[in-house]
């Protein structure tokens, strides 16, 4: 006999695609930026001034700014979340191995 089991598991911790070499560079010249003691709307205006664009191709202003850093930091935190898995409603159930065998 077989024992034959199905577990099906359900996470809140999805993959995400990694960030581009451009979007890492980007947040870390704001993240430096604001560290520094710059605020939102001077660091618009100093990566439009320095050629940067957003990924759509358009002028940076401050809440974009903001939300560069906001994102990178829920990200790394979803990332780093440990996940606790637990098992619920386990069935076991018993095949033959001829009925195994035939499919």
């Amino acid at each position: 006999m077989f024992f034959c089991f199905e577990i099906v598991l359900k996470t809140g911790n999805l993959l995400v695609a990694p960030y581009s070499e451009y979007q890492n560079e980007l947040h870390d010249t704001i993240k430096e930026l604001h560290d520094g003691r710059i605020g939102y709307r001077k660091i618009a205006l100093w990566l439009n001034d320095n050629g940067y664009q957003t990924k759509r191709r358009k002028r940076f202003s401050h809440s974009s700014v903001y939300a560069i850093l906001k994102r990178k930091r829920q990200r790394n935190e979803r990332l780093n979340r440990e996940v606790e898995v637990e098992y619920k409603n386990f069935d076991l159930w018993f095949v033959e191995r001829k009925l195994v065998n035939a499919i």
